[in-house]
C-alpha cells in the first residue's frame, strides 16, 4: 500500500524542482511558491500540526483551514491575474493602434508620391 504522504510529497517536491528555473527573475513569485510549497511539505509531514493552527484560530479541523485558506489565496491571485490581463489588454491595444496610425501615415506619403 502507497503511503499517502508520498503521494502527496511528490507532486510539493516536483513544483520546487521544475517551477523555480522558469521564475529566474521573478523572486517574489519564486519565494511565494517556495513558502506555499514548504508549508504544504510541512503539513503533510505533521498534519497535527495543522489541527492545532486551525484550533488556534477557530476553525474546527486542520483540513478546513487548509481548504478556506486555498479560497481565500486563489481568490486573491485570480484577482491579481486579471488585473495583469488588463494591463496586457491595455498595452496591446495601445500596440495595435500605434501600428494603425503609422500605417495610415506610410499609405498617405506613396499616395502622395508622384506617380512616373
Amino acid at each position: 500500500m502507497v503511503n499517502i504522504k508520498i503521494i502527496l510529497l511528490l507532486p510539493l517536491l516536483l513544483l520546487i524542482i521544475l517551477m523555480l528555473p522558469k521564475f529566474r527573475r521573478h523572486a517574489m513569485s519564486r519565494l511565494i511558491m517556495i513558502m506555499i510549497s514548504l508549508l504544504g511539505i510541512v503539513f503533510v509531514l505533521f498534519p497535527s500540526l495543522s489541527n492545532k493552527l486551525a484550533q488556534y484560530v477557530g476553525v474546527g479541523r486542520g483540513a478546513d483551514l487548509i481548504i478556506y485558506l486555498f479560497m481565500v489565496f486563489s481568490f486573491l491571485y485570480n484577482i491579481y491575474l486579471y488585473a495583469k490581463l488588463r494591463m496586457i489588454q491595455q498595452d496591446q491595444t495601445e500596440i495595435i493602434k500605434n501600428i494603425a496610425i503609422q500605417n495610415a501615415k506610410d499609405n498617405r506619403k506613396e499616395n502622395e508620391r508622384p506617380k512616373e
